[in-house]
């Protein structure tokens, strides 16, 4: 696997006392398409964080979904798909924002 280099890891907050990492994605996800690209980008994210901040971070991930029609069964695929995917899924907690 090619490694990516994606700079400085850049989360959206940080809870340093708990070691939590928090991340706002607004992507669109209105194609099986489009949500699929997303959680590709995500896995390579999260791969990439782990290897640049502390050990064993938490990351908290929240999709802003507000202004899209998403069901609940895509919102259920996103998060079970990164859950299948990311090696570190006890380390992660995913949220959605409608």
């Amino acid at each position: 696997m090619t490694e990516t280099n994606w700079g400085n890891a850049s989360p959206e907050g940080v809870n340093v006392q708990n070691n939590e990492f928090f991340y706002v994605y607004n992507h669109n996800l209105t194609s099986i398409e489009k949500i699929n690209r997303t959680i590709r980008f995500i896995i390579g994210r999260l791969n990439y964080y782990d290897q640049h901040l502390p050990a064993n971070p938490k990351h908290i991930i929240k999709f802003d979904l507000r202004g899209q029609n998403i069901s609940n069964e895509a919102c259920n695929y996103i998060k079970h798909s990164i859950d299948e995917t990311y090696s570190r899924s006890e380390f992660l907690d995913i949220q959605f924002i409608k």
